[in-house]
């Protein structure tokens, strides 16, 4: 059940239809904003009793008392060097600069686009995976959807270097939802790397992920969470696969007071397959919150989740999985674990995987979670070899982290999360 709310002039439908005309929406995608702002009007929020939100309340968060994203305020948009087959760089919801690097993509601004081509993408391919009418922030996400932006791979295209979006946010009690449509043709490959930045005052984020990869092609996609302190985050990412397409997620929280994220894979081709990877660092009241779906629908399918996190001060990680088998996913092979090291007594981390199968045909259907301390025995031996006791518990942190980090097949991307997250613990890993 929702709590209702009633909006106020800041986020109501005349509002929205406002922002949609000054971003030239297609008929299709004004028709999408419109019900959206309805939707917006009538449902609540998520309460405590749905499980997903079980640990985090926000019937009381005055989402009302935030305005809409209105653009660029003059901020100084950052450099991005490296090798990349397309970057994008937005500020406040404004697309300052598109740059394509190679064949066979796309990367199109929904504000901007002006081909047919593309244009048809968007509105057959936009709001089918992430739903506008989940509950009230999913509608207003669509309702104020602004910054959206379609990566596109073409058939048989194999783009070698990452696309990299770089989306900053600095208005103080700002409401931004970015949008990001992954759509890729028959037999190509693409990778995407979204970073998100704000800064440290009062901002609401509702970000919504659609990744909807064609058969026998592939998708790595990787955020970046390194907002600022204040920043509260509500996002939607689902993913719906085609016949014989992979999908590896990979999400890393290093900031931000609140990340909540809802993380899906529905595993609709035959021979589909999903891996999930999340890395998260906590200090002071941070709190990062995952409810990840592994849904196997057509048989031969298979799923593999890893998350940690490591945990200082009083923050606090909070993770559900469920890893759902159908009736028809004959041969699926699924796999879910949450690992949580404690580095101080005050931090905290509830950990709930769950299976639900349908059918006994399976390969393998595991799950498990911990949450604990450092090892005292290896520390002690660290320690008896002369390390300093602060050092020692970085190197245990590091190699606690570094299960996931390994899996990153980008040499620059893997040396950047890795340094990232030392840096968001407050020691240098």
């Amino acid at each position: 059940m929702s709590t209702a709310v009633t909006a106020n002039t800041a986020l109501d439908a005349a509002a929205s239809r406002a922002l949609g005309e000054a971003a030239h929406d297609s008929p299709k995608v004004a028709e999408l904003r419109a019900r959206a702002a309805q939707l917006a009007s009538e449902l609540g929020v998520p309460t405590p009793s749905e499980r997903p939100w079980k640990y985090l309340d926000i019937r009381g968060f005055a989402l009302d008392e935030y305005r809409p994203v209105s653009g660029g305020s003059g901020a100084e948009v950052p450099a991005i060097d490296g090798a990349y087959a397309g970057v994008v760089r937005q500020v406040d919801g404004e697309t300052v600069s598109v740059e394509i690097r190679a064949q066979g993509l796309d990367v199109v601004p929904f504000e901007r686009n002006g081909d047919a081509r593309t244009q048809a993408i968007i509105d057959a391919r936009l709001g089918t995976a992430v739903a506008p009418g989940s509950n009230r922030l999913t509608a207003l996400h669509y309702a104020f959807e602004r910054g959206g932006l379609l990566v596109h791979a073409t058939k048989d295209a194999e783009i070698g270097e990452p696309v990299r979006i770089v989306r900053t946010l600095t208005a103080e009690k700002q409401l931004a939802a970015p949008h990001t449509l992954i759509v890729t043709e028959a037999n190509s490959r693409v990778s995407v790397i979204e970073e998100y930045r704000s800064a440290d005052g009062d901002i609401v984020v509702l970000p919504a992920v659609e990744i909807l990869p064609g058969p026998g092609s592939e998708v790595r996609y990787t955020a970046l969470h390194r907002w600022g302190n204040g920043t509260r985050v509500f996002a939607e990412q689902r993913t719906v696969t085609g016949k014989d397409a992979s999908v590896v997620s990979l999400s890393v929280v290093t900031g931000g007071q609140v990340v909540k994220s809802h993380i899906e894979s529905s595993l609709v081709g035959r021979g589909s397959s999903s891996e999930l990877l999340g890395l998260g660092v906590g200090k002071g009241n941070q709190h990062a919150d995952f409810y990840t779906t592994q849904d196997h629908i057509a048989a031969d399918t298979r799923s593999d989740l890893l998350f940690k996190f490591a945990l200082r001060d009083s923050s606090r990680s909070v993770y559900y999985g469920m890893t759902r088998v159908g009736l028809e996913a004959r041969n699926a092979d699924a796999n879910q674990e949450n690992r949580n090291l404690l580095l101080s007594k005050t931090a905290k981390a509830d950990s709930d995987p769950v299976l639900e199968i349908l059918t006994n045909n399976i390969i393998r259907a595991s799950h498990g979670a911990t949450a604990g301390p450092v090892d005292e025995e290896q520390l002690y031996y660290l320690e008896a070899r002369a390390l300093p006791h602060a050092v020692a518990e970085r190197l245990l942190v590091a190699g606690f982290l570094s299960q996931v980090i390994d899996r990153i097949p980008d040499p620059a991307l893997r040396d950047e999360v890795a340094a990232e997250l030392g840096v968001g613990l407050g020691e240098d890993i």
